[in-house]
């Protein structure tokens, strides 16, 4: 017996919650400075548009010099919202070229960056500046919408 229903951001399958994007959110401001490091996969963008993934490390990627963004796309696989929003973050990475950094943060692989980072629900996403959070949301939201939130800190 399979019962489903979504409430305020909670998918419920048989008795078993799933968190979508319940929650406040992320709170801007935090410094990675003091985060654990951990793997993380970086998606790029090959000559013929096809999107890659390449394996970084956090603190290294996060803690840039320049003024790139970088926007941390906290997952996991077993996690719908987050396989639907990974396509619309390919896009934007196709968009966007070297302008912004996509690193994609698997929850499981590292539960101590996510413990820092005050993860509570995923997909949940983090723009940051120099080491420094300075947007995000939390849930599955569309391409435009996302588009907006970057242009506002272009």
């Amino acid at each position: 017996m399979k019962s489903s229903m979504t409430m305020c951001g909670v998918l419920v399958f048989a008795l078993m919650p799933v968190l979508i994007g319940c929650g406040e959110g992320p709170s801007n401001g935090r410094s990675v400075e003091q985060s654990p490091d951990g793997a993380v996969e970086i998606l790029t963008v090959a000559e013929d548009g096809t999107v890659g993934h390449m394996e970084g490390k956090f603190l290294e990627l996060v803690r840039r010099s320049d003024s790139k963004l970088v926007l941390v796309d906290s997952w996991a696989s077993w996690c719908g919202p987050c396989r639907q929003l990974a396509p619309i973050l390919e896009d934007l990475k196709k968009d966007w070229g070297d302008k912004i950094e996509i690193i994609k943060l698997d929850v499981d692989q590292n539960p101590a960056i996510s413990r820092y980072l005050g993860i509570n629900s995923i997909p949940d996403v983090r723009i940051f500046r120099s080491g420094t959070q300075i947007d995000g949301f939390v849930g599955l939201a569309p391409k435009a919408e996302i588009d907006s939130i970057l242009k506002k800190h272009e």
